[in-house]
């Protein structure tokens, strides 16, 4: 769902960005609303009920007015979007849960951006970022807990995976403390996929892959001119010093993912944003 300050037929009405600021004040990333159908336009466009607004809307999944149906807020800026679950889709969908992931983990990374900054700057060696990211957290309750409800969250994405997933969803904050945003997947081949932001090369993206002579590695950033020296970093924490075993391609330009990780590649046949979700104009 794409709140723009639209009415019917598309032409702006007062109020809409007024309507957009109280959805905001009211609702957060992950939360789950009800929804009600109340009428069809006739360019095809729906009127719906959602979160104390009504919202023009193109519904992508099946309805009638009168239906109700349960949304989950992705995103509240630049744009507000909502994803309309299917009829009978467990409270624990994948989906959702991925977005109370991202929803904590922001929390975490905001509050204790000074802890995982303490770790720029160390080696590129990840057993030494790893312990001093653990003697960090033995100092920080607060910060310990957070983490813990971030961990506890990525916990239940991976029981809802299929029994012989070979992929598992992880988060390594260590592994690039100047990032944010971090997510992966790591497989059970030693695969992994790894998504971040930076504040100099903006979104990044990564696939290493195990070969016979070593590791295969894709390096993609929003901003490749600024990402050579990222690159170098990754490069020297997944094959070590000097790299000579890496094959290196990168970095290249990233094309922004509209689902915002790679952890959406876990959804599988759960609907993602462009399947089951709402473009909606208020």
């Amino acid at each position: 769902m794409r709140i723009g300050g639209y009415g019917t037929g598309g032409f702006r009405q007062d109020g809409g960005r007024d309507r957009a600021a109280s959805f905001r004040a009211r609702h957060s990333i992950g939360q789950r609303i009800k929804g009600r159908i109340l009428r069809k336009e006739p360019n095809g466009l729906y009127w719906i009920l959602a979160g104390g607004e009504e919202l023009l809307a193109r519904l992508e999944v099946q309805a009638e007015p009168g239906n109700e149906l349960l949304f989950v807020v992705r995103a509240l800026t630049p744009e507000i979007m909502l994803q309309a679950l299917p009829e009978g889709m467990s409270a624990a969908d994948l989906p959702g849960l991925v977005q109370r992931f991202r929803a904590a983990r922001e929390v975490f990374e905001i509050q204790d951006s000074q802890l995982l900054s303490g770790l720029v700057g160390l080696p590129p060696v990840t057993a030494a970022r790893v312990e001093a990211f653990r003697a960090a957290l033995a100092q920080n309750d607060a910060a310990s807990k957070r983490l813990a409800d971030v961990l506890r969250l990525l916990g239940q994405v991976n029981a809802l995976l299929p029994p012989d997933a070979s992929r598992t969803a992880a988060y390594e904050p260590w592994l690039l403390p100047q990032a944010r945003r971090q997510e992966a997947i790591r497989t059970a081949s030693g695969g992994l996929r790894l998504s971040a932001v930076d504040a100099a090369a903006g979104e990044m993206e990564l696939t290493a892959s195990p070969t016979e002579a070593g590791i295969k590695l894709l390096f993609s950033a929003e901003r490749p001119d600024a990402a050579t020296a990222m690159l170098a970093e990754v490069a020297t924490l997944l094959c070590g010093e000097p790299v000579l075993s890496a094959n290196v391609t990168g970095p290249t330009r990233l094309r922004p993912n509209p689902l915002g990780g790679v952890l959406a590649e876990l959804f599988g046949t759960c609907p993602s944003w462009s399947s089951g979700g709402l473009n909606t104009r208020v």
